[in-house]
């Protein structure tokens, strides 16, 4: 054998085992094990010298991103200087890995200081809106008097939810050159050639499309049910609101979260009890304004929640009310109705109305103005009625008093009610300035068992000036 090659094959055995050894020696060095790079670490053409992983990492990121890009059209004319493209790179392992990946050029650097240069991969991880938009938004991307590219859809304004199809038209796509840019970024180009045929907006559903059809399917079976809350101003679910409830699967089953939150908004919708600073036209024709109440319908939500789920997936047509929490009295309003009592305290009447017409009324003695004990003014509603009650309090002078009635009509807590009151001579007129009651309504005892009898339990009772 030639002693040559058996030199030659000797000496790469000698460095193979050299290089080794020293690889293995350079595992156990500090350097090795560092978050640091010595002198000599060339990254992707930057030098990374004496610098922390995270300094290389940005000092990357920065001359990456100073690299311009001329963007040239199919005869080589210049259109565009890209520059400052202000994104991040998926490099941090890249960067960390560099020593491991590359542990014998990392040797030869230790002990030699002979310079590693080695390549990664500049994956986009993030760009600004501000470099997408002026990306997407140069002048030879804009084309005047273009027809507009148009994916097929399902027209969901008719019943039988016909394929619109789709429309070829001649408008750029800003998007699909801005990915091909990024590519580019990637890559370290800096020259892109422009061909604006490449980049006519495509359709990118079509009306063959096996999921489009499957979606018109679901519309078909699923958006033609009518549910209806049946008040005085009627509401229908539109198909829009009914979609939104569906689970994304198009299995056509409610979406118990997206119901809730529909519900929600009808609570708000319908709910009146509290609502402040209402305006109600009486019966009487008077407009007075409510800030204070505590009548009127709340929704029960998880209980509509759950009776809407179950008519949704019943895939019957329903008309109802809204489970209700809280009820007024009769069909919902949201105002006070036909039927209530009104106390106007300006006048110092009570007048009782049924489905609309006067069935009673008299005068009455409301609370001491002088006295700051006026009776409260919004919209109650009877909370309970009782015979035969020994109404107990204090005086201004802070002494107690009770009083015996034989009618008593709470409206607002167990301090607030109607009641005949024997100890009075008189009734109506001014006598509520200085000698009104502790607050209560007082009405003429040859009157209150009549009002006692015409009204019931809930009934709405607006109290105003």
């Amino acid at each position: 054998m030639n002693k040559a090659l058996i030199f030659l094959g000797t000496l790469a055995i000698l460095v193979i085992v050299g290089l080794g050894v020293m690889t293995a020696q350079y595992k156990q060095t500090d350097d090795y094990t560092s978050y640091h790079f010595d002198e000599g670490y060339i990254i992707n053409g930057v030098r990374c010298y004496d610098m922390s992983y995270g300094d290389a990492v940005k000092k990357i990121t920065s001359e990456w991103n100073a690299r311009d890009i001329l963007v040239v059209g199919t005869m080589d004319e210049p259109l565009a200087v890209l520059s400052e493209y202000d994104c991040t790179y998926k490099i941090d392992d890249q960067v960390a890995r560099v020593k491991k990946d590359h542990p014998v050029l990392g040797a030869l650097n230790h002990y030699l200081n002979i310079p590693i240069s080695v390549q990664i991969p500049m994956k986009v991880d993030t760009c600004s809106v501000d470099f997408k938009e002026s990306i997407t938004d140069l002048d030879f991307l804009k084309r005047e008097n273009v027809a507009q590219t148009k994916d097929a859809y399902v027209d969901m304004t008719k019943p039988d939810f016909p394929i619109v199809p789709e429309v070829y038209g001649n408008n750029p796509d800003p998007e699909r050159f801005f990915d091909d840019i990024l590519e580019c970024i990637e890559l370290g180009q800096t020259r892109f050639q422009f061909n604006e045929e490449d980049y006519i907006a495509k359709p990118k559903v079509k009306s063959d499309d096996p999921e489009l059809l499957a979606y018109q399917k679901f519309c078909r079976d699923n958006l033609n049910q009518k549910i209806t809350y049946d008040m005085e101003d009627p509401y229908t679910i539109s198909q829009e609101e009914l979609l939104d409830m569906l689970d994304d699967d198009l299995s056509g089953n409610a979406d118990e979260d997206a119901v809730a939150k529909f519900v929600e908004k009808i609570a708000k919708k319908y709910d009146n009890i509290e609502a402040e600073k209402r305006t109600i036209t009486t019966l009487a024709g008077k407009t007075v304004k409510i800030e204070q109440s505590t009548y009127g319908w709340s929704v029960d939500q998880e209980g509509e929640t759950k009776q809407l789920i179950e008519d949704i997936n019943s895939h019957k047509d329903v008309s109802r009310e809204p489970v209700w929490a809280t009820q007024g009295l009769g069909k919902y309003s949201q105002g006070v109705g036909n039927t209530y009592v009104d106390i106007d305290v300006s006048l110092q009447t009570l007048t009782y109305y049924r489905n609309g017409q006067k069935k009673f009324t008299t005068d009455v003695v409301t609370g001491c103005r002088n006295a700051g004990t006026t009776t409260p003014i919004g919209l109650f509603s009877v909370l309970n009625k009782g015979t035969n009650v020994s109404l107990k309090g204090r005086n201004i002078d802070g002494s107690k008093y009770t009083s015996f009635v034989r009618y008593w009509m709470a409206f607002l807590g167990s301090s607030y009610g109607m009641h005949d009151a024997n100890w009075r001579s008189s009734f109506g007129g001014d006598i509520w300035i200085s000698n009104g009651s502790h607050g209560c309504v007082n009405v003429p005892p040859d009157r209150m068992p009549e009002l006692f009898d015409l009204v019931e339990y809930n009934t709405p009772v607006l109290i105003h000036y």
